[in-house]
């Protein structure tokens, strides 16, 4: 029993999008936001900004990661794993992206390349680690509970993440070469 091909152009679809939810969510500052009346953070997978307004101006301030943590060593309201998951979650985006991208590009050239490591194949363990490492950034957010919370950023991730779990497989089928039939001649008679 033989399954029928997924959609083609529901698998491309997918990865496409897919690839743009996590290039956006790799490179915008809303992973984690507060916004009240008196100032407003941001909060991104390499770096943070605050802004405060006071009398009519705004200043901002941005700050990496690492350095942003450090302010609440002494409170002992953060983990040394913050920031490397940022990083973590930042390459593994852009890494499922492109493995999405190039699955994308091969099934619209409808090549069928017998390759040692499939751009699906990429795709799909980028999106799985991506994810892991997307929840350890943001359980591991300093400040006291209730500081941050969830932005944009985070539930673009998050559908993005979804998409690439779904189009990964689809396109594996469609990208996957043919298989040789290596019992085609087994029984010829000329051959005993």
């Amino acid at each position: 029993m033989t399954s029928t091909p997924p959609n083609r152009w529901l698998a491309i679809a997918l990865a496409v999008a897919s690839a743009g939810c996590l290039v956006a969510a790799a490179l915008t500052q809303r992973w984690l936001v507060n916004g009240n009346v008196y100032d407003e953070i941001h909060v991104g997978l390499r770096s943070m900004s605050a802004c405060e307004s006071g009398l009519g101006e705004t200043a901002c301030i941005e700050t990496p990661n690492n350095q942003y943590t450090i302010a609440f060593e002494d409170r002992g309201n953060t983990s040394s794993a913050f920031a490397p998951a940022g990083w973590a979650t930042f390459v593994t985006c852009l890494v499922s992206a492109f493995g999405a991208v190039a699955a994308a590009a091969l099934a619209i050239a409808r090549k069928q390349p017998d390759l040692p490591v499939a751009p699906t194949t990429i795709a799909l363990v980028a999106c799985v680690l991506a994810l892991i490492a997307g929840f350890v950034f943001v359980a591991t957010k300093p400040g006291p509970a209730g500081y941050v919370g969830l932005g944009d950023s985070f539930y673009v991730f998050a559908a993005g993440v979804l998409l690439g779990l779904a189009s990964a497989p689809m396109l594996a089928k469609v990208n996957r070469p043919p298989d040789p039939d290596l019992l085609e001649d087994a029984m010829n008679p000329d051959q005993f």
